[in-house]
């Protein structure tokens, strides 16, 4: 490697990004020197004051004896006209100095251990990435595809100076001008979520978000309409919304089982000794998984089998009016009509008014094979030995990020900075991300670059790489 990444990695925590305010522009103005350093030319979107989205492309490169150029009507295979992002976002959440062990934006090293606000989400996505974006500059192969680099803002506050503003912002693509919305058409996307282990057995599955569910927040107003003026109120409406609140807690809403799920299922059954390895459905199987898997997982895997509406909040001035606040998780292909019709039945059921705040629809991205395939071989090289049994296992976030902006274009999204199965496990990850004393390991930096790097190569040059 050219750079000491797990430097990099330090330089880049040192640079405090907390969402509010955010001031990524420092952060950016960092990676793009490293890019002219290479002879790589970027630019900066900028979103706002201090605020941006930095764009780096390497374009696809051909044989000009087999006839093939950049302005070509066809593709050698069915990637090639496919652009692959690397994708990440810079800024991170509050971090309360007096809670952690060392200073959140210090990035001091302690056994190997690189502390600090961003080591797990996600500026260690954004220097694997870096690491396997400038790998490839050097290489010298030919490319079949074009390869970005995106680093973004706003990610921790919903998005609006971040994905949002650079989806609609113009952007060169060879002789013409794309939207950045153009740009993420029918792509791959490395991003956030994924890449850390479960161990079952003697087997490290490296979990790789594939999809996400669909989040939103309804809200329903119960209004009382027996009563009689200021002096012969009624409490009839708050009657009627507690009959809601137990409504919807007692209520199963519609479920399938997706691609991923089954994948998910099937793979993780036949590590469990006792298990039928046929039908992922079988009870048997669900209650051998369920002895294995930690607290966290079975929670997990139960979320991607379900539907979920939860009340989070009840409020209301007086019992004249009362507020019904619910969070929405939808499995994808559950989408806003789907919604409208269950939250519409309840609002005529209990005779109120129902606002959709917030929907964001799902998505689920190939579960096997392409890129997907190129980041499981990958990790298993890298590990060596210990690769041999090692698996990659696609799975459902709960969680909302920056993927759920590219559902419109059928992008397809994956999850995953790899960590040591030593380093890390993925409930202690859960744990650390907006948590107290985050932290990696530099030895899972390093690995993470190179997992990536062999990862994009193979995945852009048809290369495995040494």
């Amino acid at each position: 490697m050219k750079y000491d990444y797990t430097e990099v990695l330090k330089d880049l925590v040192r640079i405090d990004t907390t969402n509010p305010p955010g001031n990524e522009k420092m952060a950016l103005d960092y990676i793009q020197q490293i890019l002219e350093q290479e002879g790589i030319n970027s630019k900066i979107y900028e979103s706002a004051p201090g605020r941006g989205n930095l764009l780096a492309c390497l374009p696809a490169s051909f044989h000009m004896d087999e006839g093939a150029g950049p302005d070509r009507d066809s593709a050698e295979d069915e990637a090639a006209d496919r652009p692959l992002i690397l994708m990440s976002h810079i800024d991170v959440v509050l971090a309360k100095e007096s809670q952690w062990k060392h200073p959140p934006f210090a990035a001091v090293e302690e056994d190997g251990y690189i502390y600090g606000r961003g080591t797990v989400d996600t500026k260690q996505l954004t220097v694997m990435e870096l690491a396997a974006f400038l790998a490839l500059a050097e290489n010298g192969e030919q490319r079949k595809r074009d390869v970005f680099l995106l680093v973004t803002c706003d990610e921790e506050s919903g998005s609006a100076c971040g994905l949002s503003a650079f989806l609609e912002e113009t952007i060169p693509a060879g002789s013409r001008s794309i939207t950045g919305r153009e740009l993420f058409e029918n792509s791959e996307v490395i991003s956030e979520g994924g890449g850390f282990p479960i161990l079952v057995g003697d087997t490290a599955f490296y979990l790789c978000e594939s999809g996400q569910k669909g989040c939103g927040t309804v809200e329903f107003t119960v209004a009382a309409r027996l009563a009689k003026g200021p002096f012969f109120g009624s409490g009839d409406g708050m009657v009627r919304a507690m009959k809601l609140v137990a409504d919807i807690g007692s209520m199963e809403l519609e479920q399938r089982k997706l691609p991923t799920v089954a994948h998910f299922e099937q793979r993780l059954s036949q590590c469990v000794d006792g298990g039928s390895h046929g039908d992922p459905d079988a009870g048997q199987d669900a209650a051998r998984l369920g002895e294995v898997l930690s607290p966290v997982m079975n929670n997990i895997l139960t979320a991607m089998n379900r539907n979920t509406m939860t009340v989070t909040m009840i409020q209301g001035k007086n019992s004249s009016e009362v507020k019904v606040i619910c969070d929405v998780r939808l499995l994808p292909g559950y989408g806003t009509e789907y919604l409208k019709e269950l939250t519409d039945s309840l609002a005529e059921k209990w005779d109120a008014d129902c606002q959709i705040l917030s929907f964001s629809e799902g998505y689920e991205s190939q579960p096997e094979g392409g890129l997907i395939g190129c980041l499981e071989e990958a990790t298993r090289m890298e590990l060596g030995e210990a690769g041999k049994r090692a698996e990659l296992l696609p799975f459902i976030s709960m969680g909302s990020s920056d993927g759920r902006f590219l559902v419109p274009m059928k992008a397809k999204v994956y999850g995953y900075s790899p960590v040591l199965p030593w380093d890390m496990t993925f409930d202690q990850a859960v744990s650390m991300v907006h948590g107290v004393d985050e932290k990696i390991h530099r030895e899972s930096v390093l690995f993470g670059c190179r997992v990536l790097e062999r990862a994009v190569r193979q995945a852009v040059c048809g290369s495995h790489g040494e």
